[in-house]
């Protein structure tokens, strides 16, 4: 039984890549390397020499203060742009997803609910806390419960708690790293590239790439997505597995409106394996 409880323990773990969730919601001004971009615009006139009845009269200081006024001016612009380019979080309520798949874990299989859901919390200033249920009517399957934070630089993550159950066995345990770590970038491209450490039991390495752009229909709604690969490893040990996350993200709504996962854990030396397969998506952008 503790061993079926440190399958199902790896299992949740391994969901925390749901947090690629949240999303660049505003473009910010890029190079083509995806590096943040400085646009200059010199404003000023150059300096000019007028002669009047044997006397001259230079415009330099004139210039040098305009100039100076201007490169304030354009200082205290790009700040409140950079403010403005903070991504608000996700509108509150409870969003639902057509769910398709099931896991096979100890040789027992489990569908997925055909609806799941994502409860989203009111902000506490730049926080939020998401949570992602995908266990049905028994409390068999996986839930995350995240915060993030949403800052002009883009999504950071703060902290996750997960929880597994399978044949009356749960488990919940809690992960963060060491200081929020960047999860997407505002404006991420495709190529985007960001890893971390999770400290837990066990710890986990967490990497997220942003591999394409993609339209996806929501409720006859064309969206918009960028799609993200999370994937998540577990450190090695009694336990070992990964799960591969693919997101596709709206930038308006900061959701995720499409999910699809594939989980591998094993532990106990193969005495215990799961696998895991399911495709959810939005209902509706409004919750």
């Amino acid at each position: 039984m503790r061993r079926r409880g440190t399958a199902a323990l790896a299992a949740s773990l391994l969901l925390l890549a749901a947090c690629g969730g949240g999303d660049p919601a505003t473009e910010a001004v890029r190079d083509s390397a995806g590096e943040m971009a400085t646009t200059t615009s010199t404003l000023a006139p150059p300096n000019t020499s007028t002669t009047t009845a044997g006397r001259t009269t230079t415009t330099a200081r004139t210039t040098a203060t305009t100039t100076a006024r201007t490169t304030a001016t354009t200082a205290t612009t790009a700040a409140a742009g950079a403010r403005a380019l903070a991504l608000a979080p996700a509108a509150p309520g409870t969003y639902r997803y057509d769910t398709t798949g099931r896991s096979t874990f100890a040789g027992t299989v489990v569908a997925f609910p055909s609806v799941t859901s994502l409860v989203v919390d009111p902000p506490s200033g730049t926080r939020q806390r998401l949570a992602r249920d995908l266990r049905d009517a028994s409390g068999n399957g996986l839930a995350t419960e995240f915060t993030l934070d949403y800052r002009p630089e883009g999504v950071l993550l703060v902290s996750l708690r997960l929880s597994a159950g399978f044949g009356g066995i749960s488990d919940t345990r809690e992960l963060r790293p060491a200081s929020p770590v960047l999860l997407l970038a505002t404006g991420a491209r495709p190529g985007a590239h960001v890893e971390a450490d999770l400290t837990g039991t066990p710890p986990a390495r967490l990497v997220v790439d942003v591999v394409g752009e993609e339209r996806v229909t929501v409720a006859g709604t064309p969206v918009d997505t960028v799609v993200v690969r999370a994937t998540v490893t577990l450190a090695p040990g009694d336990v070992t597995g990964r799960q591969e996350l693919t997101l596709n993200l709206d930038r308006g709504s900061r959701l995720w409106v499409r999910e699809r996962a594939v989980l591998d854990v094993t532990a106990a030396g193969g005495l215990f394996t799961l696998h895991s397969e399911y495709s959810a998506t939005l209902q509706r952008l409004n919750s």
